[in-house]
């Protein structure tokens, strides 16, 4: 199936802008009729052929496949569920993002690229134990309504309406995070304001939906 590949091709994307390493992270679509293609548990991104990729139904349940789903699951049908804008998930362990993960409450955004694309300051969730109902309900509500969160002392997740977008998501996450951690080491940090990061993603939001419109 055509999402098969899309989801393929995600997997090689995130290893060459070096967002993942070995098996940690994992990826995820949702089909039309509501299921769940995603990652499987312990196999390394290069060498994930379509027949290792999991699908489940809305609730987690496994429809088809011979591998166990990707750990972080719960977390995956937690956002779909509570997000209709959203059609793909990207969670790395991408460096900065990581970092961040250990040191901020937040990644205030400083340029307005990121903006464009996040939406919003990038929350940085309490700490949980991975793999768990905790863990996503935390993340969940550490995305709130922007396209990206930083899951503490793990990792990021990025999310879009598709996995171009979210691919997107993910690397502006990592960018705002390297930024930030830069940027923090000196003693003024001028970050956007709350109210012009809305605009620019308002803005480019419905931009790129008159493009995608006109393809």
């Amino acid at each position: 199936m055509k999402e098969s590949i899309i989801l393929l091709d995600a997997c090689q994307e995130i290893i060459d802008l070096k967002l993942v390493a070995g098996t940690w992270g994992n990826v995820s679509l949702r089909l039309e009729n509501g299921n769940i293609l995603i990652t499987p548990s312990g196999i390394p991104y290069d060498a994930i052929k379509e027949e290792d990729l999991v699908l489940c139904d809305r609730y987690g349940n496994v429809v088809e496949g011979n591998l166990l789903p990707s750990s972080e699951l719960k977390m995956h049908v937690s956002i779909y569920a509570s997000r209709k804008d959203v059609n793909a998930i990207v969670h790395t362990h991408s460096l900065y993002a990581s970092i961040a993960s250990a040191i901020f409450d937040e990644v205030p955004l400083l340029v307005e690229d990121v903006a464009m694309v996040i939406g919003g300051r990038i929350k940085v969730t309490s700490y949980k134990y991975p793999g768990t109902q905790e863990l996503a309900d935390e993340v969940v509500k550490g995305l709130g309504d922007r396209m990206a969160a930083i899951i503490a002392n793990h990792g990021q997740v990025a999310v879009g309406p598709t996995m171009e977008d979210a691919l997107l998501a993910a690397q502006m996450c990592e960018k705002a995070a390297q930024m930030y951690v830069i940027a923090s080491q000196y003693p003024k940090v001028n970050a956007l304001p709350d109210e012009d990061i809305r605009s620019l993603y308002d803005k480019y939001v419905k931009s790129y939906k008159k493009l995608r419109d006109l393809k």
